[in-house]
């Protein structure tokens, strides 16, 4: 698609497909908001005879720079949904769309994929309620939920300062934090970002019995579970990782090590509680999510509290654990996913006899490295990916040199 700013005739912005037919709706909102310079708000008053709260939508006067925030802003959404690689999130549907998808544009790729700044994320939320409020009050679609999730707050602000942090984090330093989980569950979810490049999200796509997914019966884990024993000398064991637990709906096949297996297996044998779920990872919460699959944000958590609980630590000890790298108060969830692409990466560099500032979007070690983490090699945005492990790899190289000269 593309978006054209006329202020010869018809003075708004335009949104065009790849054929050059108009986006109605999105055309109609940016004549709204240039016309009359207004923005639609969802506000709620307080009823004080029937004391409760009334919900309502108000029509708020906006400056000529917040007109354009908002349509430049929506521009970017639509981009997005445009190369998102799934048959229900495309531009003819997108006002349509569930919560859950705007919602991940805003927390998964805004804030953790591309690292954009808290001003950015409010700016793009604040947006995309404008739209969506407008589409709800002229058009009677359902409300629509936007906003940054609370574990993601600090994240932004941190992204202020992202030059600053060091989203690597060394084999050691994972290593230190698996070992300071309290369950086996949460051993495992660290895991399965460090060691298998998962989402959090895709914590969620791990199943117990053999299913059927993505045109076809996929082994589940409780048939390598059997490998285990049947295959005492396999090390590695290939799981389907379905579409439909993915980001853009883009299936691929994680690697397990023989070890990993084990840990998921000690925790089916020891730890799960009972539930009728196919999922292997289920909260042991005492509410009402008990026997459910685990929250699509549980990594994110989870990562924030032992990441807190480390660093506690290693400032209170610092002799003792002199050997590791700082983890900062910005790392995330989502840098132990870049951590492993990272590895990835480097490895298939080392293999291939290259330089990391050689790769190329067509070269076997960025198709291998794309494949591995389930990102596209067709879209618009797709050599970025290479530019984000390049940087990283020199970021891994400067921290091995740092703990080893102390």
């Amino acid at each position: 698609m593309r978006v054209i700013n006329d202020n010869i005739y018809n003075n708004h912005w335009i949104y065009l497909d790849d054929n050059d037919v108009p986006l109605l709706l999105p055309c109609l909102y940016s004549r709204y908001t240039y016309s009359n310079g207004l923005s639609l708000v969802h506000s709620k008053t307080l009823n004080r005879e029937a004391k409760d709260y009334e919900f309502c939508f108000e029509e708020i006067e906006i400056s000529d720079d917040a007109q354009y925030v908002r349509v430049q802003q929506l521009a970017c959404f639509l981009k997005w949904v445009e190369d998102y690689d799934h048959p229900l999130v495309t531009l003819d549907n997108h006002t349509a769309l569930p919560s859950e998808y705007i919602n991940e544009y805003v927390n998964d790729h805004l804030i953790c994929s591309m690292e954009k700044s808290e001003i950015v994320v409010n700016r793009a939320t604040m947006a995309l309620n404008s739209y969506y409020n407008w589409l709800s009050f002229f058009f009677d679609n359902p409300l629509k939920k936007i906003f940054v999730f609370s574990e993601n707050r600090q994240i932004a602000r941190s992204n202020n300062k992202a030059k600053l942090i060091v989203k690597y984090l060394l084999p050691a330093t994972r290593e230190l934090l698996y070992r300071h989980a309290g369950t086996l569950l949460e051993e495992i979810v660290l895991r399965n970002g460090g060691e298998l490049g998962c989402r959090t999200k895709e914590n969620q796509g791990f199943y117990l019995s053999d299913y059927r997914a993505d045109g076809k019966i996929q082994t589940g884990l409780l048939s390598l579970f059997n490998e285990l024993i049947t295959e005492q000398n396999k090390e590695e064991f290939q799981y389907h990782l379905p579409s439909i637990n993915t980001k853009y709906g883009k299936a691929r096949t994680l690697y397990i090590q023989r070890s990993h297996l084990e840990l998921m297996k000690r925790y089916y044998d020891l730890e799960r509680p009972q539930s009728d779920s196919n999922h292997l990872l289920i909260s042991n919460s005492r509410n009402s999510s008990r026997g459910h699959v685990i929250a699509v944000n549980y990594g994110t958590k989870l990562f924030s509290r032992i990441a807190e609980k480390v660093r506690q630590k290693i400032q209170d000890n610092p002799e003792v654990y002199s050997g590791y790298q700082d983890i900062n108060a910005a790392n995330t969830y989502h840098h132990l996913r870049h951590s492993f692409g990272t590895d990835v990466f480097y490895e298939g560099c080392i293999k291939a006899g290259k330089n990391a500032e050689s790769i190329t979007t067509e070269s076997r070690v960025y198709i291998e490295t794309a494949r591995r983490m389930g990102h596209t090699v067709a879209g618009r945005n797709a050599n970025e990916t290479t530019k984000v492990y390049i940087h990283a790899v020199g970021q891994r190289e400067a921290l091995l040199k740092e703990v080893a000269n102390g």
